[in-house]
């Protein structure tokens, strides 16, 4: 990119980061000599005065934050003299994190080691809950927004952002929330998060780096909504039999549909964590499932890792700090009397205890073992436990077997289609068996599968990384096509070579999504007026088809006149074919801010030859035929101030 230098202090080195919202760079702070990064509204929200009065105020509240698992916020400005036509560009200076954001780790390599996933969700909760103590609610916490260090310390970002959004676009949860995957039932419901609904999106980031997977998954945000709402999370050992009882517990009370029925701020769930991590590391520390956790440092089971110059450890508890929900603050009284509750009950349960122990004493029976807490799993000396090894791939399984100092045979290997690569399906000892060191572990493996299938149950899922990811493990090149659809754009509405069809490794599988009825453009139009996008009712035709396009348009200021829309239809030859032009809007109803649809149609001729055509718009004064300027072209191009919609097919 072209050097650029923000307010004459930031210079943009380049962009590391894009969202609906915001673009965020890479940049150099010159008058500190320190690498920043630096999150830069999109122009469609800078123009909004209510959503930049309510994004300053969070980001004044979040950069009163100071916390080693928060990113830190330096300073808050704008800059009214940048590039094109000297746009005013409203953002923050952050932290700059060298390192990746969870959802990468996620999809690279969960479940994570039992040992991995509960350390970072106990910094994650040290983030917000300094955040909860001064009055900040996350609104918005998803992997995405989670960073890690090259040393494993973790970073959380982005407070305050989807609550300013919030607070012009209610109605727009998908927006507002990020991914509904991560949001609480009572967002899902339209009401305002609390404390307790960050405590959720954890519950749900901890549920996916044990399990590898979401709790809930849907082809739509209002399935996906409702079961929030409604269902129960899948039990997480269900997908990883290795995660402890215990931490299982954890995992579902922080994802009980009521608020008061999970902990109520991120601190009382860090100190949950804390203390499972105490009691439970000699249940967690012989199972370690398919892949380590890549940072050594947040790997290690059951050790305290040394903290890198200035960071505090996470776990410790600032006292010192006023909580200002009085629910979360001093001294936990619900907790205390629950508490003492619980010790009058087991009080009472003595005198049943001792009668059930003289039963059994009388029959010559053994009295009913107590339960212990935490089960380990010891070997005694030239003795070795039998690790996990079910769905692990065969170089990861011959590892872990040598780490137990044991060896690895396989037994047998059949065709899986769920497998295409080499994994273990079968093993005997099972996980957890003592054994003499150097035994032979015996494993069932699937073959490598030279033409897999291709997967069932594509059509009509929404593209994403996962999806990818899931095919590309089979050896399999992924290519894309976006065809014109009603469907939300990225559906998959066809896959070549059709589902079942068996596909070598090394082959192409070509998916068509949806590209969607909505287009996009963005376009600046003499700053005045914005022409945000157009719904077209098809992108191919024949001649004496009608050809219909709504266009919306957004008013920057006040409007004191009459503008005239064209909407032209450009055959191959570049010569006008057909055109609707109408008033878009008397001036006195372009409110500054507020959408005005504008519908178009024209009829191809019946003798339109076939080939490619263009849909073109734009703005003029009917008293001078003069048209208004295109200051920014936005996501598309504009020639003579007329505007590229789209191009369309029309058939013979």
């Amino acid at each position: 990119m072209d050097e650029q230098l923000l307010n004459n202090r930031y210079r943009l080195l380049a962009p590391i980061a894009s969202g609906g919202m915001a673009i965020v760079y890479k940049a150099h702070d010159t008058l500190l000599n320190r690498v920043v990064a630096i999150k830069v509204l999109r122009q469609r929200f800078a123009q909004d005065p209510h959503f930049l009065d309510r994004f300053r105020q969070e980001a004044q509240a979040a950069a009163n934050l100071s916390h080693p698992n928060i990113v830190t916020i330096y300073d808050i400005g704008s800059d009214a003299k940048m590039p094109p036509a000297g746009e005013t560009w409203h953002y923050i200076v952050m932290e700059y994190v060298e390192g990746r954001n969870l959802k990468d780790w996620i999809q690279e390599s969960a479940p994570f080691p039992i040992a991995s996933a509960v350390e970072i969700a106990l910094q994650i909760c040290a983030g917000v809950g300094h955040a909860h103590r001064h009055g900040l609610v996350h609104c918005d916490l998803k992997p995405q927004n989670v960073l890690i260090t090259q040393e494993g310390v973790v970073k959380v970002t982005d407070f305050g952002i989807a609550r300013a959004y919030a607070a012009i676009a209610p109605e727009e949860t998908d927006t507002v929330w990020g991914t509904p995957h991560y949001f609480a039932p009572e967002q899902a419901a339209g009401e305002p998060p609390t404390p307790a609904s960050d405590v959720y999106s954890i519950g749900v980031i901890l549920y996916e780096m044990l399990t590898g997977r979401l709790p809930f998954q849907a082809k739509d945000a209002h399935t996906l909504a409702l079961m929030h709402l409604q269902e129960p999370p899948p039990p997480p050992h269900q997908f990883n039999p290795q995660i402890p009882p215990q931490l299982e517990q954890i995992v579902l009370k922080v994802l009980s549909k009521e608020p008061s029925a999970r902990y109520r701020t991120a601190e009382q769930l860090r100190r949950i964590l804390h203390r499972y991590r105490e009691e439970g590391e000699g249940a967690t520390s012989f199972y370690t499932p398919v892949s380590a956790y890549p940072p050594a440092s947040v790997s290690a089971v059951g050790a305290e890792r040394e903290a890198p110059a200035g960071y505090a450890q996470p776990y410790e508890y600032d006292e010192g700090v006023a909580e200002p929900y009085a629910a979360a603050s001093g001294p936990d009284w619900l907790a205390w009397f629950l508490s003492v509750v619980a010790v009058l009950m087991v009080l009472g349960l003595i005198p049943l205890w001792a009668v059930v122990y003289r039963s059994y004493q009388a029959l010559g029976q053994p009295p009913v073992p107590t339960p212990t807490l935490h089960p380990t799993v010891t070997a005694p000396p030239g003795q070795a436990v039998v690790p996990y090894l079910i769905g692990l791939e065969m170089p990861q399984a011959q590892a872990e077997v040598e780490r137990a100092g044991l060896t690895l045979a396989v037994e047998e290997e059949r065709e899986d289609p769920n497998h295409p690569r080499p994994v273990v399906l079968e093993q005997d000892p099972p996980a957890g068996a003592v054994v003499v060191q150097g035994s032979t572990v015996s494993v069932v493996a699937s073959k490598a599968l030279e033409s897999p299938p291709v997967p069932a149950g594509l059509l009509g899922l929404t593209f994403n990384e996962e999806i990818k990811a899931g095919l590309e493990s089979y050896g399999w090149r992924i290519v894309t096509e976006e065809e014109w659809s009603r469907e939300p754009k990225g559906r998959i509405l066809a896959v070549e070579p059709p589902e079942g069809t068996p596909l070598p490794v090394g082959s192409t599988l070509t998916l068509t999504l949806s590209s969607g009825a909505e287009v996009l453009l963005e376009v600046n139009l003499g700053d005045m007026v914005n022409l945000l996008s157009a719904e077209l009712n098809g992108d191919r035709f024949q001649p004496g088809d009608l050809v219909a396009v709504t266009l919306r348009w957004q008013a920057r200021k006040p409007v004191d006149q009459s503008y005239t829309a064209f909407f032209h239809l450009i055959g191959p030859d570049g010569q006008l074919v057909a055109q609707d032009d109408r008033i878009a809007s008397d001036p006195r109803t372009w409110t500054p801010g507020v959408i005005v649809p504008d519908t178009h149609a024209v009829v191809l001729p019946a003798d339109a030859p076939p080939g490619t055509y263009q849909l073109r718009t734009g703005l003029y004064l009917q008293a001078t035929m003069s048209r208004l300027p295109v200051v920014d072209s936005g996501r598309t191009t504009a020639e003579e101030d007329s505007i590229l919609i789209r191009e369309i097919e029309v058939g013979p």
